[in-house]
């Protein structure tokens, strides 16, 4: 293959790597401010006597589904197995909160 066909092929697929880098880069400061947001509202619930249920649910499916997203992509069978762990969890505490 010469320069003039892989920079074909790479203008065909539609893909630009900088948007790809910059939407991961996003999402990993994402997850770290959910977290962040999900511990203090955590600690807040708790020391009033509130229930985290709810939070818990949010969280824990959020975290099922980005794990979804990874396997998707990479086919590690670890990140299935993250991903039903995640949405099992997350269902579990949303049949707690409902039932509560």
């Amino acid at each position: 293959m010469n320069k003039d066909e892989i920079l074909a092929k790479s203008r065909s697929e539609k893909q630009d790597e900088g948007v790809e880098y910059i939407a991961s880069h996003g999402r990993r400061y994402g997850v770290v401010g959910m977290t962040a947001m999900f511990l203090l509202l955590a600690i807040y619930n708790l020391y009033h006597g509130d229930s985290c249920n709810q939070i818990l649910a949010m969280y824990w499916t959020y975290l099922g589904f980005e794990s979804w997203g990874r396997y998707r992509v990479d086919h590690r069978p670890f990140q299935l197995v993250l991903s039903i762990i995640g949405v099992c969890a997350g269902i579990a505490w949303a049949d707690l909160h409902i039932l509560s």
